[in-house]
Formats: C-alpha cells, sequence, structure tokens
C-alpha cells in the first residue's frame, strides 16, 4: 500500500488504472533481471504485461481510470463528485480484485 498509494485516480493524471499499474510492478518484481540475460526477464515481463491488459480490458472494457470509474480524477470536481457517489469503496476494491486474479493466474500462484 505504502509504494503504491499514488497510483490512485489514474495515477492521479487521468491514465492508467491504478489496480493495472500495480500489477505492471508485481510482474517486475516476479522477473528479477538477471545480470547475464537481462533482456531475457524484461521480455518475460512485457509479455505479462501485455496479457494482463488484454484480459483486464476484456473484462472492464479500459485500462483507463476515467473511463473504468466515470470521473476524470485529476480535476478536484470530478474527484469530489466521484467520492460522493461512493466510487472509490464500489467501484475501485473490484478492479483491485479483479486484478489479482489475473496476476494469480499469469503467475500461477
Amino acid at each position: 500500500m505504502q509504494v503504491a498509494q499514488g497510483f490512485g485516480g489514474g495515477i492521479h493524471i487521468n491514465s492508467l488504472c491504478g489496480a493495472a499499474t500495480g500489477a505492471y510492478m508485481v510482474f517486475g518484481l516476479a522477473n528479477k533481471i538477471s545480470p547475464e540475460d537481462p533482456r531475457a526477464k524484461m521480455d518475460k515481463t512485457n509479455e505479462l504485461i501485455k496479457e494482463f491488459s488484454r484480459k483486464f480490458t476484456e473484462l472492464h472494457g479500459s485500462l483507463n481510470c476515467t473511463e473504468l470509474c466515470g470521473y476524470n480524477l485529476s480535476q478536484p470536481e470530478e474527484s469530489a463528485k466521484a467520492r460522493e457517489k461512493g466510487v472509490f469503496s464500489r467501484v475501485c476494491p473490484g478492479l483491485v480484485r479483479d486484478s489479482a486474479k489475473i496476476i494469480e493466474e499469469l503467475l500461477k500462484l
């Protein structure tokens, strides 16, 4: 939570969903780069990211925070509306849950 707290609201710039950003970090951590062949692990991580993105988009229609939650969270008034409507407790937990399920599936945890 500590390292990923800035991922909310599409990284607060109306961009990639924080649940996806966090998944990409997990894939990087799961594929530690080896000094002997750094490119191989980077390629594996990129494959996982592409497959995650495909599956997440298939489930939710987008990777973009604004499209997923219906509010441009980089705008204070939109963020306030989203908070008022319970978006962060109603929508975001499901995105995080589905992200975790996809991660588990792809990493076969």
